[in-house]
């Protein structure tokens, strides 16, 4: 008998099983500091048909600990450069919501966190890079929004931690399968991890992919996926932050047709009548 896992609704948007995947625009910095490129954005990925945006909050000198990175300093100066004040990021989400977005974010500090609280995110993802931030984790548990979690870099056990808190505090979840590689190779995908982290944890799960162009999510959407996140861009020959392996607005609206297409295709695995067998069902030999 099929297993029926518990749905996950992301502002009246339902994530799981019979229902149809869901498609979320990863925004980030691909802006780049610049005001009028993230409207831009915030436009076309609507226009193009995204599900959800996904915006990063942060404060650049809490995102990384240049005590135990000695790349973090190098980090840290992109980030501050790239980063808006909160004055400029509630335009921001204003405009998204003006524009009928559904919009939550990555918070990566608990101040962030509380900024996002006023912005009313819609959900929370977890990043990552801060699956052992336990104490962030619990703040975004306690908020009881859904949360979206990405499983890169991370092992079962990491992930068992992090499962436990959610279940601790309620919390609706879905698991994406991550490849923390920028650009990924598509061979690397390793897609029926969908199915493990299913499996293992009883929930919906899905996957956040970091390869070029719109191949690989189409086929994470066959292994069982019901949340396809990317990287948007305006401009993919930008070279700096995740620009390089991010979809463009084209490439955006092709993409959600093939997951759509792909979800029809694959249907819902049980038994059903196909009205066109109707003619051949007069062939079939009759149980003696």
């Amino acid at each position: 008998m099929k297993n029926i896992r518990k749905v996950v609704t992301i502002d009246n948007q339902k994530i799981g099983d019979s229902h149809e995947v869901k498609f979320t625009a990863e925004l980030g910095v691909n802006h780049l500091g610049d005001f009028n490129r993230a409207r831009d954005m915030i436009k076309l990925a609507v226009e193009g048909g995204s599900n959800f945006l996904k915006f990063q909050t942060y404060v650049a000198e809490k995102r990384y600990d240049e005590k135990t990175n000695p790349k973090a300093k190098e980090f840290i100066k992109n980030l501050k450069n790239w980063e808006f004040d909160r004055v400029k990021d509630k335009e921001l989400w204003d405009y998204a919501k003006e524009l009928g977005a559904s919009v939550f974010t990555s918070p990566f500090d608990l101040s962030s966190l509380e900024f996002a609280e006023e912005m009313n995110s819609v959900a929370y993802k977890v990043a990552a890079f801060e699956v052992n931030n336990h104490e962030l984790i619990r703040a975004i548990s306690s908020t009881k929004k859904p949360i979206v979690i990405s499983r890169g870099m991370c092992s079962f056990e990491e992930m068992d931690e992090v499962v436990n808190i959610f279940e601790k505090y309620g919390s609706q979840y879905i698991i994406l399968h991550t490849i923390s590689s920028y650009p990924t190779k598509k061979f690397d995908s390793n897609l029926q991890m969908i199915h493990t982290l299913r499996d293992r944890y009883d929930c919906q799960s899905g996957h956040s992919d970091h390869t070029t162009g719109v191949e690989v999510p189409p086929l994470a959407v066959a292994a069982g996926a019901n949340m396809i996140e990317k990287h948007f861009t305006v401009n993919p020959k930008l070279r700096e932050s995740d620009n390089p392996f991010s979809i463009d607005p084209e490439e955006l609206e092709e993409l959600i047709f093939k997951i759509k297409k792909t979800y029809k295709i694959m249907g819902r695995g049980d038994i059903q009548k196909i009205p066109t067998e109707d003619y051949m069902f007069s062939f079939r030999r009759k149980t003696k």
